[in-house]
């Protein structure tokens, strides 16, 4: 399995040949007939980072409101799943909204580093008001999930609210799921501990000065002070219990509930063996002991999206209304 493989080569391999390869899954789901709505997207330059608009074909959008989505990758490569997230979500939001608000997609700089995105994402939130949009949600998958919480308690008088789905938060990787769930997920400890280095730019395999960069980004995530803001504007986290980042969605929850924000983080806990990562991400590369038929599999994929049209739709609808 490619995963067991250097994380070096690893990362490669998702992004040049795997996550190209995800409209295949887009294809296998609008054979399901859920995705009746088709997309338009148009490719735009913010800056010098290229973006891309995701909206419903042949249908206004709202000119004020706007999904803001950062994919995920570990901050290595660049998935392709917010194609899939606008094929459930937008029709979602549009049963419930007269207009449905656009999806920006950000194709921040690979490899990234902590400034050099942050500094995107920042400029981002400042060009989206000159077109108009003044109501942001900022979604992210994974990595991108990390992104979209660390915007969200750093910019949250600009944004409205935020949905990570899968994310490690705090970058320490010492939940108990990454031992647990080291056979039920694609990914290994090993390789998002590589994708972290590569992220701090720094060598994975300087143990201390990871262990150093990582201490100072966790305590960013958890700060207090940024956590108790949750009270006024809560975020929505998405945890699979067959994920590798499981736990760290309800180390998250609980740090927000001591900070006083018991109600800040409104958790969608998926059961089960809707794993993010295998059964959306990156279905096929599973532990070969754990693989489902395709059919199975497919039913997988129809379920956890189905939750995304439910939770996530409904939780963005709430935010920009």
């Amino acid at each position: 399995c490619c995963a067991n493989a250097s994380p070096e080569f690893f990362a490669k391999f998702m992004h040049f040949c795997f996550f190209p390869m995800q409209g295949c899954i887009q294809g296998c789901l609008s054979s399901t007939g859920r995705s009746s709505r088709r997309l338009a997207r148009q490719p735009v330059k913010i800056g010098s980072t290229d973006a891309e608009w995701i909206m419903l074909d042949r249908k206004a959008s709202d000119t004020s409101k706007v999904v803001l989505y950062l994919p995920g990758g570990g901050f290595v490569a660049r998935d392709h799943t917010a194609g899939v997230f606008a094929s459930r979500v937008l029709p979602r939001l549009a049963s419930k909204m007269p207009v449905v608000p656009p999806i920006l997609v950000l194709n921040y700089t690979l490899p990234s580093s902590p400034s050099t995105v942050k500094e995107e994402i920042e400029a981002t939130l400042s060009w989206l008001p000159g077109q108009g949009y003044t109501e942001i949600v900022v979604v992210g998958d994974s990595a991108g999930g990390y992104l979209a919480v660390q915007t969200f308690l750093q910019q949250t008088h600009k944004i409205c609210g935020a949905v990570g789905i899968c994310p490690p938060l705090d970058l320490t990787f010492s939940g108990d799921s990454y031992e647990r769930n080291t056979n039920s997920c694609f990914l290994t400890k090993s390789f998002v501990e590589y994708a972290r280095a590569a992220y701090l730019q720094l060598d994975h395999q300087d143990a201390q000065s990871v262990s150093d960069a990582t201490a100072r980004m966790h305590s960013i995530t958890l700060n207090p002070q940024k956590l108790a803001l949750l009270k006024e504007h809560p975020m929505m986290l998405v945890a699979c219990e067959q994920d590798l980042m499981y736990d760290e969605v309800g180390t998250f929850a609980a740090a927000a509930a001591r900070a006083g924000a018991s109600n800040g983080v409104l958790v969608c806990d998926v059961r089960g063996e809707a794993s993010f990562h295998i059964s959306l991400l990156m279905p096929g590369l599973a532990n070969p002991a754990h693989q489902q038929a395709m059919d199975q599999h497919l039913g997988l994929v129809d379920w956890t999206l189905e939750l995304w049209e439910k939770w996530i739709g409904s939780y963005i609808f709430q935010a920009l209304t």
